[in-house]
């Protein structure tokens, strides 16, 4: 599925938009992000423009007459970094190449400072008359010499970089490195020149290994929190056994799948296309969409996500949509907006990287001058100006918010959970309120038959069976519900009347004459003239009372009975209202249902405060009144079904939206959640405040790091080799302690 350029209409006057995805090369630090981004935004036609340093990606928002990704990648390529079309099928083509040149040029690197190291040990020791001064002098110029290749070819990428910047008149924070390696090389060769006592020669070379080594892992920790994506695309199977039409098989790609065809998924394998089983039945993997690791049960009928693994039986699957268009291509294109878009404290972050190069340099060029008024010889004047250089890169600074979030954002998809924005997830760690629907959200969406109140003289059978007949083919909740209480009775239906006709709210009339059946409300009943009395009317208001749903049913002007069904809770409700109560968060039960359908289900789920009989604005009227309400700090969350509840999505401080992965719900919600349990509503509240302690944390060690870090250098007591050491350890920690949250575990 190609995601580098998706048209999307737009409502305002200025008509349609596109949205451009870029894979970029040659960032190296946060301000390389912030520059790009400024152009992009600055560009003709341009509405909206992110790029995130943690993945190297772009999202660009544009006119659609404004030119397309071939002019943005221009503009890229124009300010002297390269940019690629974003392509989920092949997004780690551009990661892979970049990370064999980085590997060898690291590989290049080690074996240089290797034998540079061995050559002033082999000095080192060899002073005190172990060497005679032709053999020490050939060693000094063969250490020195073996310097250059990893001084300029093996750090050729910040060359590149700082270079690229001042054609720009800008400072990037290449700059300093190219500075301090160059300054260290130079040490070097006037230390040789000069026979000085102590070895330079190892200086340049094992700074450019570090900080090879250091943005090498860096990378490949920063790629564990920013993966989710491609894990995504990964499980996407390349083939699929179609059925033909005269009932053989062939093997295809599944790009070649269209809408109807029927696809065979034998056991182990896995689902090729979101569909509808049609023949067949089997345990299914969904932990990819649920988050939940124990297998289904589904049958003919069923719907599927594509991805998913058939366990045991062997299948027959009508595909609903293409492997393009399906819920795992919807899932990773929300996740990759989700990496790119920041929340606000890491664009704070981003702002002071931006201008740390040029106080970088200012702290440099002070700490020469007072070495050198100190009276300092000038080799310890270079070396430590060299080490001010190296030392103060703010990389760790630039990586401390992107990297948690990042991780923060794939660990909760592994749960069911889809943050649509770095955002998103800095609104929810602040959820103190939540405002919950009840239709599918807190109860499963879809009733089931509790009790058959049959008149006397009818069996229950009979009830089912003239309910089945009224309501036909219909997808209605209730029809679904009867559906399957009939099947489990073993009901069979009556001849379906050739007329069917809906009363909105009140049921279904089906057929003509004195064999007409009635299907619905005890209202769409007396509108025919049907009485509800006797036992009937006792049993049902009883059930009324108790907050089931009623389904009347009568044939030939007589009352056979009523259907009583109710919409179960989810099987984690009241857990996880108490657990969304332990994190400090209150739960209110919203929802437009009768007042004792409401009160029996918050009281089931231990809810204290309810409402009912709320229309769609009574539901933004009620959020809003909480936002009002609210502390300064605290976030109002409302969840629903992501449908009739889109206004009051759209008006809390986060919209989290139950769904089975529907284009309207992955638009109306800053948060969709494809687990079929309220546990994700915790999950999502603790996680997000989870990752708003490793932003402070890295922040924290970041800010440390230079604190400690640069007056050290300045001071002398750290050497250009220690700097490089210090500076790629600052920013492994950093991301390590990201990455913490790839292994994060709800509390239960």
């Amino acid at each position: 599925m190609s995601a580098a350029a998706s048209a999307v209409a737009a409502g305002s006057a200025a008509g349609a938009v596109q949205e451009v995805g870029l894979f970029l090369e040659g960032l190296r630090c946060a301000g390389c992000s912030g520059r790009i981004e400024k152009a992009l935004r600055e560009a003709a036609g341009v509405r909206e423009a992110t790029v995130n340093f943690t993945t190297h990606r772009a999202r660009v928002v544009l006119d659609a007459d404004a030119g397309g990704e071939a002019a943005l990648v221009a503009l890229v390529r124009g300010l002297g970094y390269d940019a690629t079309p974003y392509d989920l099928e092949r997004l780690d083509r551009p990661a892979e190449r970049q990370a064999r040149d980085a590997l060898v040029r690291l590989l290049v690197a080690a074996f240089l400072a290797g034998n540079v190291m061995l050559i002033s040990v082999a000095l080192y020791l060899g002073t005190d008359g172990g060497l005679d001064d032709a053999t020490r002098r050939g060693l000094r110029w063969l250490a020195v010499a073996l310097s250059v290749p990893a001084a300029t070819w093996c750090a050729l990428p910040f060359w590149r970089g700082a270079l690229s910047g001042l054609r720009r008149r800008e400072l990037t924070l290449d700059v300093p490195v190219v500075l301090g390696v160059s300054t260290a090389l130079v040490a070097s060769v006037v230390g040789t020149v000069a026979e000085t006592r102590h070895v330079f020669a190892d200086s340049a070379s094992m700074i450019v290994f570090l900080i090879l080594l250091g943005r090498t892992l860096e990378r490949s920790a920063r790629a564990r929190a920013t993966g989710a994506v491609e894990r995504l695309v990964a499980l996407a199977p390349e083939h699929a056994v179609r059925r033909r039409g005269d009932g053989t098989c062939e093997r295809v790609p599944v790009s070649e799948l269209r809408v109807g065809d029927v696809v065979v998924v034998a056991p182990g394998e896995r689902i090729p296309a979101d569909g509808r089983i049609v023949a067949g039945e089997s345990e299914i993997d969904e932990a990819l969409v649920t988050g939940e690791s124990v297998p289904v049960v589904r049958g003919v009928g069923a719907r599927v996500v594509g991805a998913t693994r058939s366990v045991f039986g062997e299948i027959e699957i009508e595909v609903r949509a293409p492997a393009g268009a399906g819920t795992l291509a919807r899932i990773a294109a929300l996740l990759e907006r989700a990496q790119t878009e920041r929340p606000h404290v890491q664009r704070l972050a981003d702002r002071v990287s931006t201008v740390f190069a040029p106080t970088v340099l200012v702290a440099a060029a002070g700490t020469a001058l007072g070495w050198t008024l100190a009276g300092a010889s000038a080799v310890d004047v270079a070396l430590t100006a060299a080490a001010v250089l190296i030392v103060a890169c703010p990389c760790a600074l630039g990586l401390a918010t992107p990297a948690a979030v990042m991780a923060a954002i794939g660990r909760a998809a592994r749960l069911g959970v889809l943050f649509r924005s770095g955002e998103a997830l800095e609104r929810c760690a602040g959820a103190a309120q939540l405002l919950l629907d009840k239709t599918g959200t807190l109860t499963v969406g879809r009733p089931r038959v509790t009790e058959l109140v049959a008149a006397p003289g009818v069996e229950g059978k009979t009830l089912l069976a003239t309910a089945l007949a009224a309501e036909g083919a219909s997808t209605h909740p209730v029809a679904q519900a009867i559906r399957v209480r009939a099947a489990e009775e073993g009901a069979l239906p009556l001849p379906e009347p050739a007329v069917r006709r809906a009363r909105p709210g009140r049921g279904v009339v089906a057929g003509d004459g004195p064999e007409t059946l009635l299907v619905g409300s005890k209202k769409l009943l007396a509108d025919h003239g049907v009485a509800v009395s006797g036992i009937v009317a006792e049993r049902a208001a009883a059930a009324a009372r108790r907050g089931d749903g009623l389904a009347f049913v009568a044939r030939a002007g007589r009352c056979l009975g009523a259907i009583a069904f109710v919409d179960p809770l989810r099987d984690d409700a009241a857990p996880a209202v108490a657990r969304l109560a332990r994190l400090g968060v209150g739960t209110t039960l919203v929802s437009g249902d009768h007042l004792r359908a409401v009160l029996r289900a918050s009281g089931a789920a231990g809810i204290e405060r309810c409402a009912a009989d709320v229309s769609p604005e009574g539901k933004v009227e009620t959020v809003r009144a909480a936002r009002a309400a609210a502390r300064e700090g605290q976030r109002v969350v409302f969840a629903g079904d992501g449908l009739n509840d889109a206004a009051a999505l759209a008006a809390a401080d986060v919209g989290i939206a139950f769904a089975e992965g529907s284009d309207v719900t992955l638009h109306a919600a800053d948060v969709v959640v494809t687990a079929p349990r309220l546990g994700a509503l915790p999950d999502a509240v603790e996680l997000a405040r989870s990752a708003g302690r490793r932003i402070r944390e890295n922040l924290g060690l970041a800010l440390l790091y230079n604190a400690v870090a640069v007056p050290l250098a300045a001071a002398g007591v750290l050497r250009p080799l220690g700097a490089a050491i210090a500076m790629s350890l600052s920013s492994l920690v950093v991301t390590g302690n990201a990455i913490r949250l790839l292994r994060w575990r709800p509390r239960r």
